[in-house]
């Protein structure tokens, strides 16, 4: 709570006030405390600033006022006014704020003064309570305006002394209660009557309490304070005011309504409602029930509160309980788990070094194997930190490295071979480089090959070059014409021997031999016996030309009797890339067949629109 004190000065040295302000004073003998030297300490925290003047030379500025306008020039005039706002110890507000709430007072009800406003946080009597100190010039350096609380000119002119009217502390004690509302802190009614103690008992109580230390400057204020500390002990009216009588000696009267105080000292007593509010009969009643029901609630509270303490204790006990026990099978799991996966590591290290052992004797032993071998070695201590699967994920053997092995190698051998197709495509030209279709297909089985008939000799082999794929076709070319040449000779040789009746047989005949009578001994050398099913893919170009009939002129027919003897269904003609090479391939073992049998060629040439034709019919021919 706030409250608003005033007090009139006419002491003419204003340095004083500054000095009360910045300098520690006793707060029961009103004296300076002095160091060892004899000098007056400063305060250790407080802040101060000047209104409408400087701290530092307040006083002179004051005394420059009053002289301009000729004022406080009598010892009984009232130099200056001190108006103090004290705050309650436990309001939240901050020595900044408190600053800035007497600035703001001073500038509603003291405007135009020279003042000093300084904020002490060490409040008397050890409350240590927040309060503003506000000391004022009682001339005003500047003019005013006029306020409701105004009655005369002479309050807000300029060269006029301030006036500290009831109306205006009305407004000033009302305009702090608002203020303080606003700000949240604690407020009482500063409105609201008074009562004061008799002057002389008051008086002397505090003259006592001075020379005594003690905190408590009235009877009231005694009385008031016993009470309160007494209260949160009792369990009844009555049982405080035993208290009273028989602890502190008090002569007490209790009626229907009233209550009457009286302490050793006094020689009239002071009625519990004339001490304030909450201190009548009815008033200590309701607040002794009150501290009693919630001391009552305060120990039910603290016994539930011990019950569930007991409660989460015996809890936690059974948990820790159950966390040891399970700590410790888990403690225990992970024993025979580090047991059980040693075993399992030396078992391993045992067929690795039997399998090592075994491949080191082989004359032609697997270098990359032995390595493998090595790495699958296990340290028993560390197989903790391997999982059981790992332990016991088999070892392989050396046909079942190799095949893996055979895959991986095949694998990049088919990725090189993919690269080598593309750059054929695009850097080889067909008609200076002649092998170039076939090469894209020797490159094509590689490409295509099935993994699981690769051997690791397979995947070791390198890819031909184009210049050696071309080396090796120009070798066989030049032996299967040698061939040709040879059976072409003995078929001419038997065609001029051989009757008319015998040329018509071996015209009609789709899959005869020619008999060369003359010659059949010689020919027999060269010819070999085929069985009834013949791989025309697996013949020579010669051999297949002498099991053929003669060609016709139907190339669409003979087209898609080559597909069907050559294995080219619809599926595997979808996979070839260029279809153009099947048709060459045709074309060569047809002009081969009709030299073969002397079939002469008139055109020389098949248009392209016929072989267009050929390809696009073929797709479904072939499949029939």
């Amino acid at each position: 709570m706030a409250i608003l004190k005033h007090i009139s000065v006419k002491n003419r040295f204003y340095s004083s006030a500054v000095e009360y302000l910045t300098c520690q004073f006793d707060e029961y003998t009103n004296k300076p405390v002095l160091d060892e030297k004899g000098r007056i300490q400063e305060r250790e925290n407080y802040l101060i600033v000047g209104v409408n003047c400087d701290v530092d030379s307040f006083g002179a500025e004051c005394i420059e006022v009053n002289r301009l306008y000729g004022k406080n020039n009598s010892v009984k005039d009232v130099k200056a006014h001190h108006y103090i706002i004290s705050f309650e110890p436990n309001d939240p507000i901050t020595i900044e704020q408190a600053l800035e709430f007497g600035k703001q007072w001073l500038s509603v009800f003291a405007p135009g003064h020279q003042a000093v406003v300084a904020v002490h946080p060490d409040g008397h009597n050890g409350s240590q309570n927040m309060h503003v100190h506000m000391v004022i010039n009682s001339v005003r350096k500047y003019a005013g305006k006029q306020s409701r609380w105004h009655e005369k000119p002479c309050e807000w002119k300029l060269g006029c002394k301030h006036k500290s009217t009831g109306k205006m502390m009305f407004h000033a004690k009302k305009w702090v209660m608002e203020k303080c509302i606003r700000l949240g802190l604690g407020q009482v009614d500063l409105l609201a009557k008074k009562h004061t103690d008799n002057y002389w008992v008051e008086k002397n109580l505090m003259n006592q309490n001075a020379k005594d230390g003690v905190g408590v400057t009235s009877n009231r204020e005694l009385i008031r304070d016993t009470i309160d500390k007494l209260l949160p002990f009792v369990d009844s009216f009555e049982q405080m005011v035993e208290c009273l009588q028989f602890m502190y000696n008090w002569k007490i009267r209790v009626t229907n309504k009233t209550v009457t105080f009286s302490t050793s000292g006094m020689k009239q007593g002071i009625r519990g409602n004339k001490l304030g509010e909450g201190y009548g009969k009815a008033d200590l009643v309701e607040r002794i029930a009150k501290v009693v029901a919630e001391r009552n609630a305060e120990k039910e509270a603290r016994r539930i509160a011990e019950e569930v303490a007991r409660v989460k204790a015996e809890a936690l006990a059974r948990e820790e309980a159950a966390r040891k026990e399970k700590q410790l099978q888990e403690e225990q799991k992970q024993r025979e788990l580090l047991a059980r996966k040693r075993k399992l590591a030396f078992d391993r290290n045992r067929i690795c070094q039997d399998y090592c052992s075994e491949e080191l004797a082989r004359e032609d032993w697997n270098k990359d194997y032995v390595d493998y071998l090595q790495s699958q070695f296990i340290n028993v201590n560390d197989a903790a930190g391997f999982m059981e699967g790992e332990l016991t994920a088999p070892v392989m053997t050396k046909d079942e490295f190799e095949r893996q092995q055979a895959v991986e190698l095949y694998h990049e051998k088919a990725a090189r071979a993919v690269e080598l197709w593309d750059m054929v495509l695009s850097q080889l030209s067909s008609s200076t480089h002649k092998w170039k279709w076939e090469y894209m297909d020797y490159l094509e089985d590689i490409k295509y090959q099935d993994t699981a008939d690769v051997t690791l000799e397979m995947a070791k082999e390198d890819i031909m070059s184009y210049e050696e794929f071309a080396e090796v076709k120009d070798a066989e070319k030049a032996i299967q014409e040698q061939i040709s040449e040879t059976v072409e000779d003995s078929k001419i040789a038997a065609i001029q021997t051989a009757s008319i009746d015998e040329l018509l047989a071996i015209v009609v005949s789709e899959e005869a031999d020619v008999e060369i009578p003359e010659t059949e001994e010689k020919v027999s050398e060269d010819t070999e016996v085929f069985p009834e099913t013949i791989d025309y893919t697996k013949l020579s170009m010669e051999e297949r030309a002498s099991l053929l009939p003669v060609p016709t002129d139907d190339y669409t027919a003979e087209y898609n009797a080559y597909c069907q003897r050559m294995g080219y269904t619809r599926e595997k003609m979808n996979s070839i890339r260029y279809k153009m090479t099947v048709y060459d391939e045709f074309m060569a073992e047809y002009q081969y067949r009709k030299k073969y049998y002397g079939v002469r060629d008139d055109s020389r040439s098949i248009s392209v629109q016929k072989s267009r034709d050929c390809l696009l019919y073929t797709s479904d021919a072939a499949d029939e």
